[in-house]
């Protein structure tokens, strides 16, 4: 009788048990013994480790970190995006394991020398020499905010340094997500806090059933393949078992496409004063409360180790103006357009004009010439000639090189309908690209991950979406539409401007389109650099390299 997909699964989970279990000597049992113990006394000597001298605030959820290498600091803040531990976990291990020699650890953070002190009230806050701020940097470390409130930060200024606690890696928790109405006052805002947690809870059952059943869709795939059958046949057992983690890992990654923006992240950032002090003045005009409240812990925090720079780190007058007269000139409205995934490019030059543009630098730069003077003569340059030139200056280009500086006079603007999950990437190329976006809708449909249709799982996406839309319109129904945006999921899609240029087209073409690239965002940018191949096909010829 033929065995059945499910017998053959069982009986390979049964074979891998079996295998490790004939492959443990009693040498290793010792050996395990030892490591368990060694292990135990780590972990019993790393939360004896005081870490106060260099964390501002210890038992915070937010808190600046100073008087460390900074090799270790951009080490530490590294490790986030692949481990579960906390950034003070991290230290908190590699002091009780001596991996560092820390020097000059800052033993009482409110101390600043008196001279700087003054030099900074005078220069950098009497007389507006911002510039000054900017060689002053600190290193802070958040935890437990929403994937909604670190956008807002991540897009507050464009010279923020950022590493974030990644979806794609670590497997959120249950309960690892912020209700927006759990410490409001009310019968009302209780009611509503507790229809929220019971959608949260709802969606995140639903991501668990997408994490076991997408899994169990690719393994089945995995243990009848052609690799499965070498790896068994030389009876690597370790080969099989990085293939299923890997496997795994796609499944929840899939699946947090029914998790809310609510959900928690972590970040590691470093910026100067300025950038610092820029950044939390927009922030402090957030519609929502939780990305006020963090701005002012973030201040208070900062200011402990920059206690001058920060001191404007404040809305202006004009800032909470337009803030709040924008309301009232631009009404919210949500029509139901197109509901698929899509890239359109809304403004873009000839590339006969942009060729003209290109070469006109060239020759400023290298002729001595004008730029009128340039510019008259590349127009009157045959095409192919200028083709060729172009075609000569990217020949040998390796995926790792950067085009001619000359290419960003080359401008483009281009529209993306792109899920909440590939825009929290997007966003992240926030130094080079300008963007415009709308607020989280449920309203412009949503994007189900490939493998969930094939599992034929589409319908547990199609359910939370369907449950978010009933519970956001519930919320604005209630009087609270800034807290509505909380309950839009990742599958949603968003709504997206992006100014940018051709030197930049090079960057996020050659790096989102990579077989490393997460398969949503690899598919937006392999529509644009399509796109891009009609209108602008010798500049844009060696924008993908790997």
């Amino acid at each position: 009788m033929a065995t059945t997909e499910k017998e053959v699964v069982e009986q390979h989970e049964e074979t891998k048990s079996k295998n490790r279990n004939r492959k443990q000597s009693s040498s290793k049992a010792t050996g395990s013994k030892k490591e368990s113990s060694k292990s135990a006394e780590l972990e019993k000597s790393t939360k004896e480790v005081d870490i106060s001298p260099y964390v501002s605030n210890v038992d915070g959820n937010i808190y600046a970190i100073t008087g460390l290498p900074e090799e270790f600091i951009a080490t530490l803040f590294a490790w986030v995006s692949r481990s579960p531990k906390s950034f003070k976990e991290h230290l908190r291990q590699a002091l009780a394991e001596e991996d560092l020699s820390i020097v000059g650890a800052a033993k009482e953070f409110p101390k600043l020398d008196e001279k700087a002190k003054k030099f900074h009230e005078k220069w950098t806050v009497g007389y507006g020499h911002s510039s000054v701020a900017e060689h002053a940097k600190a290193h802070i470390g958040i935890e437990k905010v929403s994937r909604l409130a670190s956008s807002e930060l991540e897009l507050s200024n464009t010279f923020l340094s950022i590493t974030e606690y990644s979806q794609r890696y670590q497997k959120p928790k249950r309960g690892d997500w912020h209700n927006p109405f759990i410490n409001l006052k009310g019968k009302k805002e209780a009611g509503l806090a507790d229809k929220v947690e019971e959608f949260f809870n709802k969606a995140f059952d639903n991501f668990e059933l997408l994490i076991e059943g997408v899994y169990t869709h690719l393994k089945k795939q995995f243990v009848f393949s052609d690799e499965y059958k070498e790896l068994e046949a030389k009876d690597d057992t370790k080969a099989i078992d990085r293939k299923l983690t890997a496997l795994e890992k796609l499944a929840f990654e899939d699946a947090r496409y029914v998790l809310p923006l609510a959900m928690y992240t972590q970040l590691g950032m470093t910026a100067n004063g300025r950038a610092w002090r820029d950044g939390l003045a927009k922030l402090g005009v957030s519609d929502y409360p939780e990305v006020r409240e963090m701005a002012e812990q973030i201040r208070t925090e900062i200011s402990k180790v920059l206690p001058v720079l920060l001191r404007h780190a404040t809305p202006s007058d004009y800032q909470k103006y337009v803030a709040k007269k924008a309301k009232t000139l631009f009404k919210p409205a949500f029509p139901v357009e197109e509901r698929q995934p899509r890239v359109r490019i809304i403004n873009i030059d000839s590339e006969e004009k942009a060729l003209n543009e290109v070469y006109a630098l060239w020759r400023l730069k290298y002729c001595n010439e004008s730029y009128q003077q340039a510019y008259q003569i590349a127009i009157r340059t045959p095409r192919e000639e200028k083709e060729q030139v172009v075609r000569e200056l990217l020949h040998n280009m390796q995926h790792f090189d950067t085009p001619p500086e000359e290419f960003h006079q080359v401008k483009y603007t281009v529209e993306f309908l792109v899920s909440e999950a590939n825009w929290h990437q997007l966003l992240r190329h926030n130094r080079k690209t300008y963007f415009t976006w709308n607020r989280p809708t449920p309203y412009f449909g949503i994007t189900i991950p490939p493998r969930i249709q094939e599992a034929g799982l589409s319908h547990l996406v199609e359910e939370i979406a369907a449950l978010s839309q009933e519970m956001y319109e519930t919320i604005l129904d209630s009087g609270y539409p800034e807290l509505a945006d909380y309950v839009v999921i990742n599958a949603h899609h968003r709504r997206v401007v992006a100014n940018f240029d051709l030197w930049e087209a090079y960057h996020l073409i050659n790096l989102r389109t990579s077989e490393e690239a997460q398969w949503d965002i690899r598919q937006t940018f392999e529509q644009l650099y399509q796109q891009l191949l009609q209108l602008h096909p010798v500049l844009i010829s060696q924008a993908k390299r790997r």
